[in-house]
């Protein structure tokens, strides 16, 4: 009993019918899943990029600053810091400003706040170099990497590479 030319009009128009249903329920669920927000592939995709401008922008920027700490040029070394910091904070908008995905939305509000903490401590480290409070700096300086390993403890599922917080990336 097929849906032929000889089949009765009754059943023509079932599967027409049905067809119609199948085409709208297709295209409905298609836009729901696009009202949603990015996958995570696709939202790493958008912020990698974002992360691996900072990244290089915080080499130029923290450029010799190890041996400037270790020569004690603290006040130098600090300024240094402190522009990284006001770096990293854009950076951090400017990825706050990304659709997020729904289902990860909670996990990305807690990294950012963790990517707030770190701009925040290196601001510090900065201040304690140009006061030239050594010991301040080196608690400071562990601040900003227990900071940085706690960020990507929540963030590790979206597999970064340029936004994954290392240390040696602010040295």
């Amino acid at each position: 009993m097929g849906g032929g030319p000889y089949a009765p009009a009754t059943m023509r128009g079932s599967a027409r019918t049905a067809a119609s249903i199948l085409v709208a329920v297709l295209v409905l669920t298609a836009g729901a899943q696009a009202a949603e927000g990015p996958t995570r592939d696709e939202y790493r995709a958008q912020v990698e990029p974002i992360c691996e401008r900072n990244t290089l922008d915080n080499k130029r920027i923290l450029k010799d600053v190890r041996p400037k700490v270790r020569d004690g040029r603290l006040h130098a070394a600090g300024h240094q810091f402190v522009r990284a910091s006001e770096a990293f904070g854009a950076t951090v908008r400017e990825i706050a400003a990304v659709p997020r995905p729904p289902a990860d939305d909670e996990r990305l509000v807690k990294w950012f706040g963790f990517l707030k903490i770190i701009r925040a401590n290196l601001r510090h480290l900065g201040k304690a170099l140009l006061e030239d409070d050594r010991i301040r700096a080196s608690h400071e300086a562990i601040r900003v990497e227990r900071s940085g390993n706690a960020a990507n403890n929540v963030s590790f599922v979206f597999e970064f590479t340029y936004c994954r917080i290392t240390p040696s990336r602010f040295t």
